[in-house]
């Protein structure tokens, strides 16, 4: 994936960390690829597809967490569509999204994610 993927975005609405492992997101009912995280925060997530969704959509996703992480369990969870632009490499759509109704424990796994693999600013 080509590093020109990380971009500002002046759409983001939450302070949000960029990550520097690409983590893959998937579907939650199919499994299927939905596209790679770009960045994260505790109230949402930047998305690298290369599918375009439509605005206001709610999508139920899954990270994988079990193989190379260290943790016993995968991050599921919902997440409202706020905006999806084309990227710079045209490959892409860049996605944003928030998060629906985090659990804590949910929350803690982002937390951990953003101090293990992103960057530090």
């Amino acid at each position: 994936m080509d590093t020109d993927l990380f971009r500002n975005n002046e759409k983001r609405r939450f302070d949000r960390q960029q990550l520097y492992y690409y983590l893959k997101v998937n579907y939650f009912k199919t499994g299927r690829l939905a596209g790679y995280l770009g960045d994260i925060s505790a109230q949402g997530l930047m998305l690298f597809s290369k599918k375009a969704v439509d605005l206001d959509q709610v999508f139920h996703f899954r990270i994988n967490l079990d193989e190379g992480f260290g943790m016993d369990e995968n991050l599921v969870f919902e997440a409202r569509s706020l905006w999806c632009e084309k990227d710079a490499n045209p490959e892409y759509y860049i996605i944003g999204f928030k998060f629906i109704d985090m659990n804590q424990a949910s929350i803690d796994i982002v937390k951990y994610l953003i101090k293990k693999y992103g960057f530090n600013k």
